[in-house]
């Protein structure tokens, strides 16, 4: 892969990561879930609630298991 390419697809790659995290924020009212991982989610008292962070964590996972794979 080419260093513009590289460098193309890890900007798309933060740009993915940063709207997760703030989706899961939003969706969790703190930064919390960071330091707990997804085990916080089950605190939550709706289940779309829940849904929504286990997606979106789910995306940040694969992000990650990308950035490795570079």
């Amino acid at each position: 892969m080419s260093f513009s390419k590289s460098k193309n697809l890890e900007r798309k790659l933060d740009n993915f990561a940063k709207e997760a995290k703030n989706e899961l924020n939003n969706v969790c009212g703190s930064s919390l879930w960071e330091s707990l991982g997804f085990v916080f989610f089950d605190q939550l008292e709706e289940s779309e609630k829940i849904a929504k962070a286990n997606f979106y964590y789910g995306q940040l996972q694969i992000i990650n298991e990308i950035r490795f794979s570079i």
